[in-house]
Formats: C-alpha cells, structure tokens, sequence
C-alpha cells in the first residue's frame, strides 16, 4: 500500500497560512520606513546632481535598508525552510525556542504533533495532540493524530479505537477511511477495503492514497477498469508517481501487452531506481516477449538490490533452466536454495539437472533433500535410478526396500517400485502395464509410463525405454517432473 505522511502535506499548507497571517501585522510598518528612506534618498541623489553640474561627477553610494522579519515570521520562514529540505530533525529542534506568540496555536500544534509522528517520538505526538483534544473534544485533525501515531506505534487498541471516534464524527474523513482501507486490506477483505476508500473519495475525490488504495483492490476483485481509471487519476496528478506507474505496467500485463507494460515500468524505475519489485517485474516482462537476456538483467538487478532474497533466483534459475542454459540455472537454484532453504522445489529442479548432467551422486544428495520435505514416492524412485546409474544396487535395493513400506500394496506406485528392487518377473510386468492401462488419472498414469521407461533405460533395453519416453512426452501439459528427463531420453 501506498504510504505517504498526509500530516507532513496538511502541515505545509498550515504553515503557508501561518506565514500569509504573521505576516500581515507587519507589512504596513516597513513600507512606512521604507517610503521615508526612498524620500530620503530621492533628496540626496537630487542635491548631489545639482552639485555634480559644479563638480566633476561621481556616483553616489546608496545603502540598501535591512528589513528585519519579527520573531513569529522569521520562526515560520525557518520551518518552512527545514520541512523543505525533509530535515524533521531540524524542524522539531526550531520549536526550541518559538516565539511566545506562536506557543499556543492550534496549527503549529499540529505541526509539531505530526512531526513528532514523522521522527517516531510517538508519545510526545501524542502528548501534543492530546492538548489540543482538551482544548477542543471535537478537533478532527488531532484525532487523526492520534489514529495514525497509535497505527505507527503498533497499538492497534487505540488506533482503531480512535478511528471509530473519528468516523462516528465524520464518516467520510479521508483519512480515517484511509487508515481503515488500508487495515482491511491488510487482513484481505479486499471488498471491504474497496468500500473505506471510495468513502474517503467522496470526502476528497482527489486524494492520491484514496485513489490509489481503490485502484489495489479494484486489481483483486479483478474489476481491472476501474482499477485503471483511477490509477489513471492518480498519474494526472502526479505524473511521476512511480508506484502508479509501475502499476499501470501490471494492468497493461494482465491484458497480455507486455510492451507497455515494460514502457511503464522502464518509466517507474526513473523516479525509484533502486526498487527491486519494479526489477521483478520487468524482467516477467522481458521473458514474455521472449527477451531472456534483457530479462536476466532485470532480474540480475533486483537481486543486487536484494541478495537475501530467493526470488530473483528463482526466477533466473527458471528462465536459464527454459532455455537450457544448465550451468547458469544450476548456479541460480543454489542461490535459491542458500537464500530460502525451505524452498523444496529448488532441491527438486537442482537434482534433475544435475541427474541430467550425469552428477548422479549430488543428484542423490539433492532428492533426499526435497524427500525430507515432500514424502514423494517419486524422488525415492530416481533416488534408486541414480544408485543404479553408478553401478551401486546394494544402495538402490535399500532405498526401493524404504519406499515400499510407505506405499500401498495395492497400489500402482508399490508394484513399480517392486519391479524396480525385485528380479525380474514376466507376470509382476504384465500386471503392472494392466494396472497402468486402466488408469484414468493422466498425471499418475504418465509418471507411470516415465519410470517404466526409466526401468527399460536402467536395465538394458534402449528401444522399450524411448518406446515409454515418446509416449510421455507426447502428452499435453504435463504437471509432473519426470516429463523433462523423459524427453531428454529422446535425445540420447
């Protein structure tokens, strides 16, 4: 969610109002003294001009008159100075020493409060707020204050209490509804979230957090024109806004036009270069226009700016792996599987191609690896394969007699582990090719149909194993792993 300090913008236009209020009480008295000075200095260039006739001529020095700004402007200068530079540091400190005069407004209060907010000093922002509450029970932007500093600070009994108060005063305060929109959508009641910002729009139709929020949860209830045309309103406004930029690129991506998807995001990047999502995003971009080494740039990007993180990798490790660049998908699974050890696919995608490379013994390694995660009879079984494939059946046998007693008897995957770790037997083969025929799941009955090749490949009959790989691989979208190393059994 979009996260701008809306108090820091308020607090702006208080201080512009401040400056325009101070300044008037003073603005009648210096022109006074500088009419008397112009007067002034009007005669003396005039007598010297008459002398100048007599004498040779030289240019008079005039002095400029210093205008000293009061206390209470010269304060208001300074922190509009120090709220322009982003120094909040600087600004707080300022209130040091405010004039007498300015101690008890209600907008430099507010100011200060929000400040406060800003520098994380919750307790005195709420200090501060709560003075003014005394002074005025109904003060709407204190309330707001002490919503968004109880939200910032983690205290979710208050900051939601404060909001209902808000709300029961005034149900369509833009921020409040922001603040709730944004708690909703948090918890994925996307619906609701929905309704809170289109009721903070009604109050302040152009509010940026509004209408972006809407536009978020108009994307998850797949209600993408909507979705569009106010993030749309958003870029009207601030045609630099880098996250609805980069969100425009996702609605254009979800209408398959990954070309403007790419134009937007290149775009958001300009003004938030060093955001890894945008990163993310651009590579998918890349790839789905057939781009790969654009995409790998990208990606390669994203993970320099976030190298703790497993999915850049991921995604270099898949669009390398797509494109058979082993050795740069291998290099990129390990990435994965060192930054998210818990990611088991990655053992799983890691061992194929290391199985495939013929590294059988890492291969093994890698399997039991994503067996310790996912009890899938189907690792154990290339497990065995990779024992076989190095001459070692003692180990193979061992793992097969392992699977057995997980599976049941009377199942497919129990008698294809049996012919894998008993002698081979013409009846045990018969039946288990009926049992293969006769079933309906296609997944199942594929895996099936891989690993009866895999036992043709192990032990000797080169013909019946591609007889089996062709048969995989010439199913449609197949879900299971085996399907690649069926086809690269092909190409043998």
């Amino acid at each position: 969610m979009k996260k701008i300090n809306v108090f820091i913008t308020i607090c702006s236009i208080c201080l512009g109002l401040s400056i325009l209020f101070s300044s008037c009480g003073t603005t009648s008295g210096v022109e006074k003294e500088e009419n008397k000075e112009k007067e002034k200095t009007e005669e003396i260039a005039k007598e010297d001009t008459e002398k100048n006739k007599k004498e040779e001529p030289s240019e008079p020095v005039i002095e400029e008159p210093v205008v000293i700004d009061p206390p209470n402007v010269a304060f208001a200068k300074n922190l509009q100075e120090e709220l322009k530079n982003g120094s909040v540091e600087g600004a707080i400190k300022l209130f040091e020493d405010i004039p007498q005069e300015l101690q008890n407004d209600e907008e430099i209060k507010l100011i200060l409060s929000s400040l406060y907010i800003s520098n994380g000093e919750y307790d005195k922002a709420n200090q501060v707020a709560q003075e003014l509450l005394e002074q005025d029970p109904e003060n709407i932007q204190a309330m707001e204050l002490l919503s968004v500093s109880a939200k910032a600070a983690g205290d979710t009994k208050n900051y939601k209490s404060m909001n209902k108060k808000i709300l029961e005063t005034d149900p369509y305060n833009a921020q409040a509804n922001i603040l709730q929109g944004e708690e909703y959508a948090l918890n994925r009641k996307y619906k609701l979230a929905r309704d809170s910002f289109s009721k903070a729009l009604k109050n302040e139709p152009n509010n940026s957090d509004a209408l972006y929020g809407y536009a978020l949860m108009s994307y998850y209830q797949d209600d993408l024109r909507s979705a569009k045309s106010a993030c749309q309103k958003v870029l009207d406004q601030t045609p630099q806004d880098s996250q609805a930029l980069a969100f425009m690129g996702k609605l254009a991506a979800e209408d398959n036009n990954y070309l403007r998807a790419t134009k937007y995001t290149i775009e958001a990047l300009k003004y938030d270069p060093d955001n890894y999502s945008y990163y993310l995003d651009l590579g998918s971009y890349y790839d789905n226009q057939g781009k790969i080494d654009d995409a790998a740039k990208a990606w390669t990007k994203a993970a320099e700016l976030e190298p703790d993180y497993f999915l850049p990798y991921a995604y270099l490790a898949g669009a390398y792996d797509s494109h058979d660049n082993y050795q740069e998908a291998l290099k990129n699974y390990y990435m994965v599987i060192q930054t998210n050890p818990k990611y088991y696919y990655a053992y799983e995608s890691a061992a194929i191609l290391e199985y495939h490379t013929g590294n059988y013994e890492q291969a093994i390694k890698l399997f039991n690896i994503a067996y310790s995660y996912s009890k899938s009879y189907s690792y154990k079984l290339m497990i065995a394969a990779s024992y076989f494939k190095q001459n070692d059946s003692f180990n193979a046998k061992k793992t097969i007699t392992e699977v057995l007693k997980t599976l049941d008897r009377d199942s497919t995957e129990y008698n294809m582990a049996r012919m894998f770790g008993d002698t081979y037997s013409r009846n045990a083969e018969t039946t288990l090719l009926g049992k293969i025929n006769k079933e309906d799941n296609s997944t199942k009955k594929g895996k099936m149909l891989f690993y009866m090749g895999l036992y043709y490949e192990i032990f000797g009959s080169k013909e019946l194993a591609q007889d089996y790989y062709a048969k995989v691989a010439g199913m449609k979208a197949p879900m299971f792993f085996e399907y690649r190393i069926a086809k690269w059994g092909l190409e043998e």
